[in-house]
C-alpha cells in the first residue's frame, strides 16, 4: 500500500519525490489497499517528503555517512535520491521481504546510487545489531536511523526495546527519524475510520509514544517534533483528518502522526 501511495504522487506533475519503481513494487495487491484509503495516503505522501528532507540535511549537508533503516520495506531511497561518495545505506528487514523486493528491482534494473548493504533478518530477533556490525556498521562513528511507519504496529515494550538498541550502536551526532502516533489518535472519534481500517487489514495500530521528547531524552537523544498536519499543509498535501491549519492545536495535532527527529548527545542514559 505504501508503494502505490509512492507510485501515485510520482504520477502528479506536482509531485513532491519521484519514486521509478514503487509501481512495481506495490503490484495489483498495493493498487487495491491504495484504493482503500481515505485521503490518498496524504500521511505516507507527506512523511516520505519529510524523511527525504531530512536525509538530505543529515547526510549531504552534516557530513553523516552510514544510513541505517530498520523494517524497510518496499523503500527505494538507496536508489531514488543523490548520495555524497562513501555513503553506505544499510537495509534490514525479514528475509521474505527483502528477497520479493530484490527480485523486482533486478527486473526493473534498478542500480543503487551508494553502498547498500541488506540484512534479512526480524527485529524481534536479538541478534540483529550483531548482523549490523557483521555487514561494516561502526558504532564510534554517527549514523542515521531511519525508522519509517513501524513503530505504531508494535507494543510498547518493544518500541522501548528498539529504540534503546538502536541508542547503544549510535555515537555522539548520530541523529535518528521516525514516525509516531499519541494515544489520543487512537480513542478520538475524529480518527475512527482510520483506525478501524488498519485493524480489519490486520494491522492495528498499538503502539503509542505520547511524549517522544522526554522518552528520547532519557535515551541521550534531543528531539525535535512536528505533525504530518503541519507540514502537510507546508506541502500542500493536506492529512485526514481534515482539520483547518488555523484550528490546529497542540491538542488536535495530537490526531495526526508525530514526525520525530533527533540527535544523539551522549551514550549515556
Amino acid at each position: 500500500m505504501t508503494a502505490a501511495v509512492r507510485a501515485h504522487e510520482s504520477q502528479r506533475p506536482d509531485r513532491l519525490f519521484h519514486d521509478p519503481w514503487a509501481a512495481s513494487l506495490a503490484g495489483a495487491e498495493g493498487e487495491r489497499r491504495f484504493l482503500q484509503l481515505e485521503d490518498a495516503g496524504g500521511c505516507i505522501i507527506v512523511r516520505t517528503r519529510f524523511f527525504d528532507e531530512f536525509l538530505q540535511h543529515t547526510i549531504g549537508t552534516l557530513g553523516i555517512r552510514q544510513l541505517v533503516i530498520p523494517a524497510c520495506g518496499l523503500d527505494t531511497r538507496a536508489f531514488r535520491l543523490e548520495w555524497p561518495p562513501a555513503t553506505i545505506v544499510f537495509e534490514l528487514d525479514q528475509p521474505s521481504v527483502l528477497h520479493y523486493k530484490e527480485h523486482i528491482l533486478q527486473e526493473q534494473q534498478a542500480r543503487p546510487r551508494c553502498q547498500r548493504r541488506l540484512i534479512p533478518i526480524d527485529l524481534t530477533e536479538d541478534s540483529w545489531p550483531s548482523e549490523l556490525l557483521k555487514a561494516g556498521y561502526d558504532p564510534s562513528l554517527p549514523a542515521v536511523w531511519l525508522i519509517e511507519g513501524l513503530l505504531f504496529y508494535l507494543p510498547q515494550e518493544a518500541i522501548l526495546q528498539l529504540l534503546s538498541r538502536i541508542s547503544s550502536l549510535s555515537a555522539p551526532q548520530s541523529w535518528l527519524a521516525f514516525d509516531a502516533i499519541h494515544s489520543a489518535m487512537t480513542t478520538s472519534p475524529l480518527t475512527r475510520q482510520r483506525t478501524e481500517r488498519v485493524s480489519s487489514l490486520g494491522v492495528p495500530w498499538i503502539g503509542t509514544i505520547d511524549d517522544p521528547t522526554s522518552l528520547l531524552a532519557s535515551l541521550g537523544w534531543q528531539a525535535f517534533v512536528t505533525s504530518t498536519a503541519r507540514k502537510g499543509y507546508e506541502y500542500n498535501r493536506p492529512v485526514y483528518p481534515f482539520i483547518p491549519s488555523e484550528e490546529l492545536t497542540p491538542e488536535t495535532e495530537k490526531l495526526y502522526h508525530w514526525l520525530v527527529t533527533a540527535v544523539r548527545q551522549s551514550r549515556d542514559s
